[in-house]
């Protein structure tokens, strides 16, 4: 019975072929015509649904639809109506295939009524194997026979003459051939569905018929590949082995009805993720099933002997390499929707790549996964006594043609697909004059942009500025990268691109590509020019930006089918950048990459070196060496917004003020951004291979070494701002303004009248010769005044503040425990809040206590004129005790004054008030004032303490001798705190009020005279 049916399949075919031939000659004019796009289209499948079409009553248009989606073939929904697209596209309403500009249209109608023509379809899909999985849809069963058999029937063309006609330089038309398979395919489909009833006998005999025409076309196939001289002359037909193979693996499956749904599945019908974990045992069950259909043994014994076999007769990896494939081109289709909006398809054309190959993969593992799993039954059916001679015998006529074909034609085939995705791209640069992966970066541009337009277009504000200047670098994409190694164009691409964009309140500006590109920004020759902008401006580099120069790019063979594109940058040795001129301006260099290291190791650096106009300036450095013309206008320099590393700054050698050298030391905890050269490596099926060299970024140490230091030259700079590290500073001989900004700092201000903050950390700092002011900020810090009138300000944590010399000084202790010295000289105390102890000198001191502070002790040692100002509080309010030597000024707790020693820890303690000192030393402090002006002076206190008089307390109330008459103490008061405060001369000029931008921040903390108006305003008030 069967060697009947094969005869008649056979003659079939004759018949066909020779009605094909006839026809396709008859019909030469036509094809020149109507069907020039096929040749490019090749054999895809496009389903072809009309507007007036609805589905039958025995299928679904969205199972339809979906079983096409799930084989990869595209459906294609036409705005006409079924007659005027049949007539169109198939000359005939009545054809299951035909021509489109696109590919093999297959007509859904027609393809409807092919699977409703039995009835016996439904009971045919039911049934036996349900227990050995489920099956799959009979659409998709249909469909995925349907397009295997066209990969038959197209391979059908005679390769041994092809090839021998094109390298004679024949023009042969691959239209023509195409032509005639696809109509042998509808013919063949027609009669053989019109003989059988079922989907699953008409696979059947789609099966057979594979079998002797593999046999007679392909036995010397593998021989002819392999000495093939240049497969790429291969062309259409060529790529139609995919197709040959896919229908080889079908009719494995697709012969046997009562093969169960996995295996199919895994027969590459619908090799998805479902099945990965489970294929061992789908094919244990294909095998079982055909020992059911034989007679032959299934007990447990054997079935688990089978499974054992099978599972490793198969590796599930190869599977997922297929479903990986299939999953990547369904994301690159995703992904590639948001980029072609701005005129960018290569992700697309990656994903097709994905998909055409995974189409060849799952061929040939389904192809090796078979034939394992069959030799593996026989292996097993042996050993069990029980000898499948029928599949062992198929087996062993088909191995040596496949392992041929595998062998000989899958590298080709991908390498095709990728010359035809090359063809594409060499099309697109034709008619767009413009380098595809550049454009493919200038589309990531536009997307970036579009992301991240709410942050950039806050800068305006932000900064306080007019106009925002934001470049930013779109660095090496995997995607483009992997589509420049697959096409062999790696030369052709680069590690990304450099973007400048303007923004004005808030508003992203057009861009005049001659100005702004090449004028404003030139990332070739490392120039920077704002000279022409008008307007307070910010240039910020938004990412990191590469350094300066050009990329060369070479593809050498490493191997037999192994390249490498080595990279070589021509870079620049430094940045130029001209400022804006006549308006205030930021510039930050923090994401502007200055260290860099080639691929064999070799560490190199880019300068910047900065030409600012004649403005207000902020210019935030880098972890490289920078040289800063900042000119006129009061310029800061920050060093805080990145790692710099451990930085010295040294001003000592300056011949002019703002003149500063800055050391950088990049120790092995320091990450900065550095430039390195990696590889991307990318497979064009499993012998060739693609090696591309790009530049790239990484945050990690970077130590100089071989004689390359990092260092910056300042020049005009007015004011520094150190970094989050340990830091050194040496001032200049003229007027220094640092900030030490985080970490443990040591500043020395030298000679000048300089302005020291030590800001977070436990900082020390020296103000050196002239007129200081130091403020130490959080942290426990030590401040020293030199020479001059020094204004010291702790702020908080525990701080010791002293002074040595001085005509005048402040000390402000700050919140926290502090120890404060004065000098000889005239000293202003004010402990702050917090257990402070204060040491008076031998000049005119002046001590300021409020109610809020904690415990203070005053040490006077000499001096005939000091004062002490209760800020807030007046006598009623406070009890003078005498305890030993001891002087305690006591504030009421909750109403209530206590005059005993156990209440001391709310007291201001002068300390040996009653201690005669040596050579008549004075420990008092001469006079007493309150908030209301009234005073007392010290020899009233001594007095009423003394010991005849049998008291050692009393408060303000009950004693009114020691109140002035009549006399207002607080106005003299003022003048005298008003003239320490500015004869330090820290406070006056402009510091403290430069800004940059409309609006901008102040340049550094005006803490002095925040501290100087509030104790002048005090003291106006009081008086």
């Amino acid at each position: 019975m069967a060697n009947s049916q094969l005869d008649r399949v056979k003659g079939l075919i004759d018949s066909l072929n020779q009605h094909t031939k006839s026809a396709a000659k008859s019909g030469a004019g036509a094809l020149k015509n109507g069907l020039g796009q096929v040749k490019q289209a090749g054999q895809k499948l496009i389903l072809y649904i009309p507007k007036d079409y609805q589905a039958s009553t025995g299928s679904s248009l969205n199972d339809l639809v979906k079983a096409a989606e799930a084989l990869g073939i595209e459906v294609h929904r036409s705005e006409k109506n079924g007659t005027a697209l049949a007539k169109e596209l198939f000359g005939t309403t009545e054809k299951l295939l035909g021509f489109s500009e696109r590919g093999i249209a297959l007509f859904a109608p027609q393809f409807d009524k092919l699977l409703n023509k039995n009835q016996k379809l439904s009971k045919s899909l039911g049934g036996s194997s349900e227990a050995l999985g489920q099956r799959l849809n009979k659409t998709q069963t249909a469909l995925s026979a349907l397009q295997s058999f066209l990969g038959t029937a197209i391979a059908g063309m005679d390769l041994d003459s092809l090839l021998r006609r094109r390298r004679n330089g024949e023009d042969v038309s691959g239209s023509e051939l195409a032509k005639a398979g696809v109509d042998l395919a509808a013919q063949l489909v027609d009669n053989i569905a019109s003989a059988t009833g079922t989907v699953d006998a008409f696979a059947e005999q789609l099966g057979k018929l594979a079998m002797p025409y593999l046999t007679l076309a392909l036995s010397g196939l593998a021989s002819k590949l392999n000495n093939l001289p240049d497969l790429s002359l291969a062309g259409p037909g060529f790529d139609a082995v995919s197709g040959i193979l896919s229908v080889v693996s079908a009719s494995f499956i697709l012969s046997n009805k009562d093969a169960d749904a996995g295996t199919k599945a895994a027969a590459g019908i619908e090799i998805s993720t479902k099945i990965l974990g489970n294929i061992g045992k789908a094919v244990s069950q294909y095998i079982i099933a055909q020992r059911v259909a034989a007679g032959l043994s299934t007990t447990a014994a054997t079935g688990g002997l089978i499974g054992s076999v099978v599972a490793l007769a198969i590796s599930p990896l190869s599977f997922l390499n297929v479903a990986d494939k299939f999953e990547r081109a369904k994301q690159l289709e995703q992904y590639s929707e948001r980029f072609k909006k701005f005129g960018y398809e290569g992700d697309s054309l990656l994903a097709s790549f994905y998909r055409e190959t995974g189409a060849i993969e799952a061929a040939l593992t389904t192809i090796n996964s078979v034939l394992s799993a069959r030799s593996a039954g026989v292996g097993a059916a042996a050993t069990g006594s029980l000898v499948g001679a029928p599949v062992a015998a198929l087996v062993s006529a088909i191995t040596g043609i496949i392992s041929g074909i595998l062998d000989a034609s899958k590298q080709a085939i991908f390498e095709r697909v990728a010359t035809k995705l090359a063809n594409k791209i060499d099309e697109w640069e034709k008619k767009h004059g413009k380098n595809y992966f550049e454009n493919g970066y200038d589309a990531r541009h536009s997307a970036f942009l579009e992301d991240t337009f709410e942050l950039l277009s806050q800068y305006n504000k932000e900064y306080s500025v007019e106009r925002v200047v934001a470049i930013t670098q779109q660095r090496w994409d995997v995607n483009i990268g992997e589509l420049a190694g697959i096409t062999r164009k790696g030369s052709d691409t680069k590690s990304g691109k450099a973007y400048v964009d303007f923004f004005e309140e808030g508003k992203l500006l057009e861009k005049e590509p001659d100005r702004f590109d090449k004028k404003v920004f030139d990332p070739l020759e490392g120039k920077i020019d704002l000279s022409s902008i008008n307007k307070t401006t910010l240039l910020k580099f938004v990412t990191p930006v590469f350094t300066a120069g050009e990329e060369i790019r070479e593809r050498k063979q490493t191997g037999k089918y192994q390249y490498m594109t080595e990279l070589f940058v021509k870079g620049k040795e430094k940045w130029v950048v001209t400022g804006v001129q006549s308006h205030n301006a930021i510039y930050d260099y923090t994401n502007l990459i200055q260290l860099a290291i080639d691929k064999k190791g070799e560490k190199r650096q880019v300068t910047i070196e900065s030409h600012l106009g004649e403005k207000n300036d902020r210019i935030y450095l880098s972890s490289g060496s920078s040289i800063v013309y900042a000119g006129n206008g009061h310029d800061v320099a920050y060093y805080d917004k990145t790692d710099t590393g451990y930085l010295t700054f040294d001003g000592q050698s300056a011949q002019k003020a703002g003149e500063y050298i800055v050391t950088k030391e990049l120790k092995a905890d320091v990450k900065v951004l550095k430039e390195v050269v990696k590889t991307q490596d990318i497979s064009v099926g499993k012998t060739c291979s693609e090696k591309l060299e790009y530049r790239d970024y990484e945050l990690s140490p970077f130590e100089l070494g071989n004689g390359i230091r990092a260092k910056d030259e300042l020049h005009s700079v007015e004011e520094i701002i150190g970094s989050n590290r340990k830091d050194k500073f040496f001032g200049s001989r003229f007027t220094d303004i640092f900030h030490g900004a985080k970490g443990d700092d040591e500043i020395y201000g030298n000679d000048g009248h300089d302005i020291l903050y030590g800001d977070d950390g436990n900082d020390v700092i020296h103000g050196g010769d002239g007129n200081d002011h130091l403020v130490g900020g959080n942290g426990n810090d030590r401040l020293i005044g030199g020479k001059g009138n020094n204004f010291l300000n702790g702020g908080d944590g525990d701080d010791e503040l002293q002074v040595f010399e001085g005509q005048y000084n402040v000390l402000l202790g700050g919140a926290g425990n502090d120890i404060l010295y004065g000098s000889d000289g005239t000293n202003l105390f004010d402990g702050g809040v917090g257990n402070d102890k204060i040491y008076g000198g031998l000049g005119k001191d002046i001590y300021r206590y409020s109610k809020e502070y904690g415990r203070h002790i005053i040490i006077e040692k000499g001096g005939d004129d000091d004062t002490l100002l209760l800020s807030d509080l007046s006598f009623k309010d406070v009890g003078f005790i005498r305890i030993g030597d001891d002087l305690l000024v006591n504030k009421r707790i909750g109403g209530t004054l206590y005059y005993h020693e156990d209440y001391n820890g709310n007291a201001l303690t002068i300390k040996d008030w009653f201690k005669e000192g040596k050579e008549g030393q004075n420990n008092k402090i001469e006079k007493i004032v309150d908030k209301d002006g009234a005073y007392v002076l010290s020899q009233y206190l001594t007095e009423l303490t003394a010991p005849g008089r049998g008291i050692n307390y009393f408060n303000g109330l009950e004693e009114k001798l020691y109140y002035g008459e009549g006399y207002n103490a607080l106005p003299q008061l003022r003048k005298d705190i008003e003239q320490i405060i500015s004869s330090t001369g820290a406070f006056t000029g402009d510091h403290g009020k430069v800004s940059v931008g409309s609006g901008g921040p102040l340049v550094y903390n005006n803490s002095a005279n925040n501290v100087a108006n509030s104790l002048s305003y005090s003291l106006a008030q009081a008086a």
